[in-house]
This record gives C-alpha cells, sequence and structure tokens, in this order.
C-alpha cells in the first residue's frame, strides 16, 4: 500500500527536472554520475537501494500499482503526490524506465533524456548481464521463490516485474525471448519520442553521451572533469551470484534448526512408543 512506502532517501521535496527514461545497460549508471556532478540533488538510480530491503520494495509496490501487464497489477496508479512521497528530494531519476508513462504524466515539465543503443549490442548486454543471471535457471527460481521468501526478501521477484513492464508481458520468459524483446525495445522508443515534445527531449545514442550535448540540453556548465564512463556488467552478475547464495544460506539457517527438532521429536516418539510396547 502507499502508506507503506519508503521515500528513496530523506529530505525536501524537490523539483523533478531530469527524466532518464533509457532501456537499462545505456550508460544510466554513468548518466547518474553525470548529472550528480552538474549538481542535479539526489539523483536516483536503483543500485543504491539495492541493499535496502524496504525501499526495494517500495519499487515493487509502485511496479504493481502502475505496470499493466503484471499479473500483480492493482490498476491504482499514482498520482504526482504519490510519487513525490517515494521520489521527494530527487531532482533527477534514471533506472526508473518500467514507469515511464507514469512518471510523465506526473513530471510533466521534466526534461527528457533517451539513451538509446544499436539493439544486438544492446540485447546481448541485457541478456548476459540482467536477464540470465537473474531470472533463468533453477538457482534463480529457487532464489527468488523459495528461499528470498523464508527469509523476508522480494529482490528477484520485484526485478523480474521490472522486466516484464520493460517489455508489457505477463510471463517473464517472454522477457528472455530476442524477438519479443526487439519489438518492446522499439515500441518503448517510438512511444517516449512521441509523447515528449522535441524541445524537452535529448534523443541519443551512447556512443555519443558526453558533456557536450548534455550540458547544451540541461543549460549547464561543461564540466572539467571527463565525462563518467561507468561499466557495471561484472558487479551486476556478482551481486546476482552473492543474492542467491545468501538467500540459500538464510534460508537454510531458518530451515536446519526446524529440521533438528522434527528429526528429534521422531527419534523421542519411536523410543517412547517402542518403550510402552516392550512394558505391554
Amino acid at each position: 500500500m502507499v502508506q507503506k512506502l519508503v521515500p528513496f532517501s530523506d529530505g525536501p521535496l524537490r523539483e523533478k527536472k531530469v527524466l532518464s527514461l533509457g532501456f537499462y545497460r545505456t550508460g544510466s549508471q554513468s548518466l547518474k554520475e553525470a548529472l550528480t556532478i552538474l549538481h542535479y540533488k539526489d539523483v536516483f538510480h536503483s543500485s543504491a537501494i539495492m541493499d535496502a530491503p524496504a525501499k526495494f520494495a517500495s519499487l515493487g509496490a509502485a511496479a504493481d500499482d502502475n505496470i499493466a501487464c503484471l499479473p500483480s497489477y492493482t490498476g491504482r496508479h499514482w498520482n504526482r503526490a504519490q510519487w513525490d512521497r517515494l521520489f521527494g528530494p530527487c531532482e533527477a531519476l534514471t533506472d526508473v524506465t518500467p514507469y515511464s508513462l507514469d512518471l510523465l504524466r506526473a513530471y510533466p515539465e521534466a526534461k527528457v533524456i533517451l539513451v538509446k543503443r544499436d539493439f544486438d549490442s544492446w540485447a546481448t548486454s541485457y541478456l548476459n548481464t540482467l536477464f540470465l543471471p537473474s531470472s533463468a535457471g533453477i538457482i534463480p527460481w529457487l532464489s527468488g521463490c523459495v528461499f528470498e521468501p523464508m527469509i523476508g526478501l522480494k529482490v528477484s521477484r520485484i526485478v523480474w516485474k521490472f522486466y516484464m513492464g520493460l517489455f508489457g508481458v505477463c510471463d517473464l520468459q517472454k522477457a528472455g525471448d530476442r524477438q519479443i524483446i526487439r519489438a518492446g525495445y522499439n515500441r518503448h522508443y517510438d512511444l517516449i519520442r512521441s509523447l515528449v515534445p522535441p524541445d524537452r527531449l535529448l534523443d541519443i545514442d551512447l556512443r555519443d553521451l558526453s558533456w557536450e550535448p548534455l550540458c547544451k540540453f540541461l543549460e549547464k556548465d561543461v564540466p572539467v572533469q571527463p565525462f563518467p564512463r561507468l561499466n557495471e556488467s561484472k558487479t551486476y552478475a556478482e551481486s546476482w551470484t552473492l543474492l542467491h547464495r545468501w538467500a540459500f544460506v538464510g534460508a537454510l539457517v531458518k530451515i536446519v534448526p526446524a529440521l533438528l527438532i522434527v528429526a528429534g521429536l521422531t527419534w523421542w516418539s519411536k523410543w517412547y512408543f517402542a518403550g510402552n510396547g516392550r512394558m505391554i
């Protein structure tokens, strides 16, 4: 429910000046750092709350209420006040693409940055860095459906909702189908271009993302330091491996005492009833 949302960070409510609505793996981490260097306050990127389950759960609540393709969809689309409750202090939002349409409605005055990549290059990066480590195979399934819920986590399930929301599908496996994701990728970029006026849109290829076009669009002076070029692909893969291991160990810690109790009760009952039998 909205009243249970945990804000991204504490601070005063600020105007949302920039929305970055390119897909994951299109330089969102680099752009987050660049916007921070340009003095935008509390720039949001989901990596900042991966280790904060309550805050991450708030993004899951936003998905359920706003992403229509999800099986968990409630239809309670958020208004500006509700988005402000989650992102209040943030002047710029990156890594929020699954909520693009609702955020555009909530913040029509914000400038929009749309970073794109060649589809084949992007799809390979998305599949190998994000989708396969988090969603494909028995280990991610056990982590998301069995182990994480046992220790009060929903990280995998929330991320699965993001992937389905990107491509408008209700089946997670379709978010790994190359033909389906191509159609979803093209549809998203075409839709954003059709909705955002040209004077509020920076439509740019990742290869061309640099200080000059960004600062011209945002009407900022070009910084002295080099444009940040971050590639978190290895970190993402390692993070999923750590999450799966942690969830397994955490679930095991909960299971083992219960199993020992059951084993002890079973042994005691056999001993007790066997003893009674001999006494008879």
